[in-house]
């Protein structure tokens, strides 16, 4: 009956005095990281916060927010990560989706977060993380520093967690125009962690960096893996993810040798000045998903770091990883220009490929289909939305007469030899950008409300990287793109924004009368 708690309570005790935790300057012992989280937990519980309950970490990349999301695990709740950048129209979606009963958040967000609480829920507690301004005086709120002083004895995950409850809820673009909430419980992540751990050798020696936001899910690898393997994980603060030297300097600095991220922050930091900087530092094994790596820029990271074992690691949401290849020379050989393949399963995950009506292909070499995935690391389903996650699952007969349950993946792969699979593209309007999901359906339902009609496609550039581009009809001829891209700005996420606004006379159509997307590119 473990749990995700059981890692830092073993960690804890079988290496107090180890670095857990470092954060410009400031490193939390697996003891401390114990003590605070066990304290922030039995604060949670006396404010009636428990086993079945969601908790809001709506927090920047800190010491605090490692130890806000044990100790929300530790009363039995599930953690709700908030992208601390996101607007507040879209935070207030999650929040009331989610139905919180409790937030953790720093200072500036607390006022908004006791203004709007709902009349059913009028207590839901919040702690105020940051102290620059000091807490509200409210009832409901509680400073920090109180909430995580002592260190009461509270079971290792809250009384009724168990491996089935949800130990998180990510949300990811919706195609309604809303956030939708992935529930992945505590035996979802443990499947994936522990073949993280020993299929990459993480050890306690280790020092694993933490490129992700916590609502990001490649976060789920470097606080858990880590942990687990007792090993210490570096931060890296949501400044500095866009700045590739930055980012080079930290590796080498902080002796990073276990990195984990989206191939644009790889790409940043090998087209730095500083990208030189990489050849010289402890790397041992680079791991890089969330969307296609260019083989040119892969290239040069082999030539940088020769003795490094690179790994592409693919996986929705919904799945974790569930399929992974080791990057070979002959991926990145002279003249190659294919990307590399998304590899193969994972020890726990069942894959197969399905025609467009779902039945399932024969498995062997040059088959396209649909990626369907089964296994423990599967989600236990979309937030309140059963339709949903009706819809996204498969049941198919296996040989042997018994039934499978897959997730569609909604991904188009083909067949390589070995029983790789090599990725094609989506089935639907959801793309990745900078290795996030998005519906474009989101974006465009934002934008309709400052203009007639719009359509939203993804570009790639040279470099390999995909952008969003809006084209759009306006109200009248005074629109402003500035406009457009403020009005995006204040209810979107920044990587959802279109990098450019395209204003048009009339989007074409079919003979039908349907968008013609295809042809928008033309216009």
């Amino acid at each position: 009956m473990r749990t995700l708690t059981d890692y830092l309570d073993e960690a804890a005790a079988g290496r107090p005095d180890a670095p857990a935790v470092e954060f410009q300057g400031e490193t939390l012992t697996y003891a401390e990281l114990h003590a605070r989280s066990t304290a922030l937990a039995a604060t949670l519980l006396q404010r009636g916060i428990g086993a079945g309950d969601r908790v809001g970490l709506w927090l920047r990349k800190s010491p605090e927010s490692i130890v806000g999301l044990y100790g929300i695990l530790r009363t039995g709740a599930a953690y709700v990560p908030i992208d601390p950048g996101t607007p507040l129209d879209r935070a207030a979606k999650i929040i009331d989706d989610c139905r919180l009963a409790g937030v953790i958040a720093q200072d500036e967000h607390v006022s908004w977060l006791l203004e709007r609480a709902p009349a059913d829920s009028p207590d839901r507690p919040v702690v105020a993380v940051g102290g620059t301004r000091g807490a509200p005086a409210d009832p409901r709120v509680v400073a920090w520093s109180d909430a995580v002083a002592g260190s009461p004895a509270v079971t290792s995950a809250g009384p009724g967690a168990g491996p089935s409850a949800p130990a998180y809820i990510l949300y990811t673009s919706g195609s309604k125009g809303d956030p939708k909430g992935v529930v992945l419980s505590h035996a979802n992540a443990m499947a994936f962690v522990e073949w993280a751990v020993a299929e990459f050798r993480i050890t306690a020696h280790d020092r694993v960096s933490s490129h992700a936001p916590l609502h990001f899910d490649l976060s789920v690898l470097d606080v858990f893996a880590t942990c687990l393997a007792g090993a210490c994980v570096v931060l890296l603060p949501e400044s500095q993810l866009g700045l590739g030297g930055v980012l080079s300097r930290v590796v080498v600095e902080r002796k990073v040798t276990v990195w984990y991220s989206v191939p644009n922050a790889l790409n940043r930091m090998l087209t730095a000045r500083s990208g030189a900087l990489l050849g010289a530092s402890a790397l041992r094994v680079v791991l890089f998903a969330g969307e296609v790596f260019p083989v040119g820029a892969l290239r040069r990271l082999r030539e940088l770091l020769p003795h490094v074992d690179l790994y592409n690691l693919y996986g929705p949401t919904e799945t974790n990883v569930c399929t992974f290849h080791r990057v070979r020379d002959s991926d990145v050989a002279p003249g190659r220009t294919e990307p590399v393949p998304i590899g193969r399963p994972c020890a726990y995950a069942t894959t197969f490929v399905v025609d467009e009506s779902g039945e399932p292909l024969r498995d062997e070499p040059g088959v396209t289909g649909e990626l369907c995935v089964a296994g423990p690391s599967v989600m236990l389903g979309y937030w309140r939305d059963a339709p949903l996650t009706a819809g996204k699952r498969l049941t198919v007969v296996q040989e042997d007469g018994t039934s499978l349950e897959a997730y569609r993946t909604g991904d188009t792969v083909r067949v390589e030899a070995g029983g790789e699979y090599a990725f094609l593209g989506r089935n639907d309007d959801m793309v990745k950008i900078r290795g996030h999901r998005v519906e474009l359906g989101e974006v465009e339902s934002a934008l309709s409300e400052a203009v007639r009609e719009v359509v939203c496609v993804t570009v790639g550039d040279t470099s390999g990287e995909r952008h969003i581009e809006a084209y759009v009809v306006p109200f009248s001829a005074g629109c402003e793109v500035s406009e457009l891209r403020r009005h995006c700005l204040e209810v979107l996420p920044r990587y959802m924004v279109p990098e450019h606004f395209h204003l048009v006379a009339a989007l074409p159509r079919t003979r039908s009368g349907k968008l013609d997307r295809r042809a928008v590119l033309g216009l």
